[in-house]
């Protein structure tokens, strides 16, 4: 099971802080050239690339965060903008208006709107991973049959986190959506309502597995991560593919890093998505050692295998399968794999 131009900034200040409230907004990628005094060049200067990045706020995303947090685009002649989504879905509605040039995302949200003609090519591979089904000790339950009639937290339907509860969890139950009660919320907040009994279950990623192992809760079941990419617009792909081969070089770089500074990225990772030391029963762990634990589980490549592109196709059968797609996919039509090779 497997498992990623500088524009003149002529916004005025209610402009920017629209732009940084939604996260989302933005415009298309375009290369320009810019002379000392700040004028637009005949093309004597070195062009500087801007590039609008979105990902997902989970580890899966962490080369998207080592590049923000090292400037690994900017060392590849790129002005790099990084959006964070709480989800796949809202993602995917800011990189298909155009407001984002790539996007670090799942794939059952990439299916979702591949099969709906979204323009994008998915064009590397970012992580192999684990989801976990959270629940306290007490609550009795063991395996996925233990789910039914219980309250399971779930993000939007069409993510991740939906595809592996309808797709995977309760199947394997012998359970459908109509023997649960899905309810909708943000991963930040399973842990709590786990333990004050909003919630009697949920399916998490990380690094928010680990958190709430760590705090008491344990993880009756290991869930495959639904694969997380890249992908460009096709406008920015076609229209700028020199600045997006320089995304490729920094994406390959940031996952280099993460696979040989293990400990340091652990440390700016815990920094960039505020870690909390955590007590737990034998220790208390400093938010370094909380994300180097998180990420073990996960392992970060760019390239694909015979064995992604046959996953992703799956998560694409089973989403129709689920009514998550009204039309089936051919995913080979969403991935265009030369961009790694």
């Amino acid at each position: 099971m497997k498992k990623r131009s500088v524009y003149s900034k002529i916004f005025s200040m209610a402009g920017s802080l629209v732009l940084a409230a939604a996260l989302t907004a933005g415009c298309g990628s375009k290369d320009t050239t810019q002379s000392s005094d700040g004028a637009a060049d005949t093309g004597q200067k070195e062009q500087v690339q801007e590039i609008k990045v979105g990902y997902v706020n989970l580890l899966a995303a962490a080369p998207a965060v080592i590049a923000k947090e090292k400037n690994l685009l900017d060392k590849q002649g790129l002005k790099a903008e990084f959006f964070s989504f709480a989800n796949g879905p809202d993602l995917y509605k800011a990189l298909s208006s155009g407001k984002l040039d790539v996007a670090y995302a799942g794939m059952p949200a990439a299916v979702n709107w591949g099969s709906r003609g979204a323009e994008f090519k998915i064009i590397a591979k970012v992580d192999d991973g684990k989801n976990g089904v959270l629940t306290k000790d007490s609550s009795g339950i063991q395996q996925p049959a233990d789910l039914k009639g219980k309250k399971i937290g779930n993000l939007v339907k069409g993510s991740g986190v939906d595809y592996l509860i309808r797709a995977v969890l309760l199947p394997e139950g012998q359970l459908s959506d109509q023997d649960v009660t899905l309810v909708q919320m943000e991963t930040a907040n399973m842990e709590t309502a786990i333990t004050n009994g909003t919630i009697d279950a949920a399916v998490a990623g990380e690094p928010f597995l680990t958190f709430a192992e760590l705090r008491g809760l344990k993880v009756v079941k290991e869930l495959p991560d639904p694969a997380f990419v890249v992908l460009g617009s096709n406008t920015f792909l076609k229209d700028h593919a020199d600045a997006a081969k320089k995304f490729i070089q920094g994406h390959i770089a940031s996952i280099d890093d993460l696979n040989q500074n293990v400990q340091e990225d652990a440390e700016v990772l815990a920094k960039a998505f505020n870690v909390p030391e955590i007590k737990g029963s034998d220790k208390t762990y400093t938010p370094g050692e909380v994300m180097a634990q998180a990420l073990k589980r996960n392992t970060f490549s760019y390239q694909f295998t015979d064995e992604d592109l046959k996953y992703y196709q799956e998560i694409a059968d089973n989403s129709y399968t689920i009514k998550s797609l009204e039309n089936q996919l051919d995913v080979s039509s969403i991935i265009d794999t030369t961009w790694v090779k």
